[in-house]
């Protein structure tokens, strides 16, 4: 009987500190997951309510960003306009407005448009939506296009119809710090000539006017 109880106090004694062992791991287990949680839950937080790069930053477009002077032909007629363009909306969006300084005789209003480039991280594609002063019965694309880019050349392509495009390509010209943009229309694949032009260049702060002072 003695040496039954002896054995089963030795055991108890190999036992016991092993089981100890294993529980003292568990419980760090536990107090690790727990750490993790609470450090987590900020961070998921934060990334909900602004993703880390979720914002729309393009290197290309950066150089738009600024006032303009614009010089441009619209059929064949000579114009000159004013171009602003902006990142808006948690840099979501590059936002342009471009406004003529003469009256367009078709229009008997000055031309005005805005865009609002954006970019679908999921599905890796550029899109636009635009509004200008002929609003939409005249615009079958009703301002939403998407948009490509390729180098220095951003372009934009709006569906007027089954097999009718207008194409509008943004270039970038780094060596004179300028921008050119070009419109055609493509039908049933052939691309036509160009009916729009036009050309930015960086727009010069106003001059401040020297009043003299009146002689007495």
């Amino acid at each position: 009987m003695n040496i039954r109880k002896s054995k089963m106090m030795d055991s108890k004694k190999i036992i016991h500190p092993l089981f100890q062992l294993n529980l003292t791991k568990v419980f760090a287990t536990l107090l690790l997951v727990i750490l993790s949680i609470i450090i987590a839950i900020p961070t998921i937080a934060q990334t909900t309510e602004n993703p880390p790069g979720g914002q729309f930053r393009d290197d290309l477009l950066d150089h738009l960003v600024g006032k303009w002077d614009v010089t441009s032909t619209a059929h064949g007629s000579p114009f000159t306009g004013d171009l602003q363009a902006t990142w808006v909306l948690n840099h979501q969006y590059l936002h342009i407005h471009s406004m003529s300084r003469e009256i367009i005789p078709w229009w008997h209003v000055r031309m005005e448009y805005e865009v609002f480039v954006g970019y679908s991280h999921i599905n890796k594609r550029y899109v636009v939506q635009g509004m200008s002063i002929e609003g939409l019965d005249y615009d079958p694309s009703e301002g939403f296009c998407y948009g490509h880019r390729n180098g220095n050349e951003f372009k934009t392509v709006a569906k007027f119809g089954v097999d009718s495009l207008i194409v509008q390509r943004y270039t970038w010209e780094p060596a004179s710090g300028s921008w050119n943009i070009k419109s055609n229309w493509v039908i049933a694949g052939k691309e036509g000539d160009v009916f729009l032009e036009m050309k930015l260049i960086t727009a010069k702060p106003p001059s401040k006017k020297k009043y003299s002072k009146p002689v007495k």
